[in-house]
């Protein structure tokens, strides 16, 4: 027991930033096959002349449904690092494709509340504290949802039972997960920006066969790389918030995940 509580002990945002890239680190090359197997494809869609709304929406879509399938493969993954100190894409995709159905309910959540966000933010207007405030009810919207995915794939609970469970682990937290969502955020955007900064400062003005391969490594890059350091901090959010209201340990993880520790 005691070197269960060494693997899964409480843990600060700090603690819980600092363990996501040594997670990510570790298994670099199998996160970023992880998210490329969908990411890529999704982004290349995106290219596709946008001719009217329907497409428009399409395109939105499919971009969603990508972000929501490596969020529920790398959760599981986070949980083969910590049982068996590897990362299994087909076995995790495997998890996803086993609750695709509330993954796909999920999906729909965030897209009822990014919707609303963003008439949220179009209605406050431009002024800074008017949006930082919108900024955060949107990000605290977003709270539930986002421990919907690793309790829909570890604990294997379906998307309508998992909503109330999601919001008795977060009831007692409300405050310190908005905040922490927040960092986690803006820590992910700041990698993306960094990761297309580049792009931007050295794009060519032509519009030959050089821009265009451009504009599609400028696309793609960000989209592999930032979406699985997000997904790691909240699962290890989701962990911690475990930790502290029900002990959980790596002995429950190897149970709900089907997994033996080795």
């Amino acid at each position: 027991m005691d070197d269960v509580e060494r693997l899964l002990p409480e843990r600060s945002l700090g603690d819980i930033l600092n363990e996501t890239f040594v997670i990510y680190g570790r298994h670099f090359a199998k996160f970023l096959g992880l998210a490329g197997a969908v990411q890529i494809p999704a982004t290349l869609v995106l290219l596709a002349p946008i001719e009217n709304a329907a497409i428009y929406i399409i395109l939105n879509l499919i971009s969603l449904i990508a972000l929501v399938s490596i969020f529920g493969a790398t959760i599981y993954a986070v949980g083969q690092h910590y049982l068996t100190d590897s990362v299994m894409v087909v076995d995790c995709y495997r998890r996803l494709t086993w609750r695709l159905v509330s993954m796909a309910i999920l999906a729909a959540i965030f897209a009822v509340i990014t919707i609303m966000g963003l008439l949220l933010l179009s209605f406050v207007g431009v002024k800074l504290y008017s949006f930082a405030v919108a900024t955060v009810l949107i990000l605290g919207a977003y709270i539930v949802p986002a421990l919907v995915g690793p309790v829909v794939i570890i604990e294997g609970v379906k998307t309508i039972a998992a909503l109330p469970r999601a919001f008795e682990l977060v009831r007692q937290n409300v405050l310190r997960m908005i905040w922490d969502l927040l960092v986690c955020f803006l820590v992910a955007f700041g990698l993306g920006f960094v990761l297309f900064t580049p792009f931007i400062l050295f794009f060519p003005s032509e519009t030959d066969a050089l821009s265009r391969t451009l504009v599609v490594i400028s696309l793609i890059a960000p989209a592999v790389v930032v979406p699985p350091v997000l997904s790691i901090a909240i699962t290890l959010l989701y962990y911690d918030l475990r930790v502290r209201n029900e002990g959980f340990n790596i002995e429950k993880l190897s149970q709900e995940m089907g997994l033996a520790a080795v």
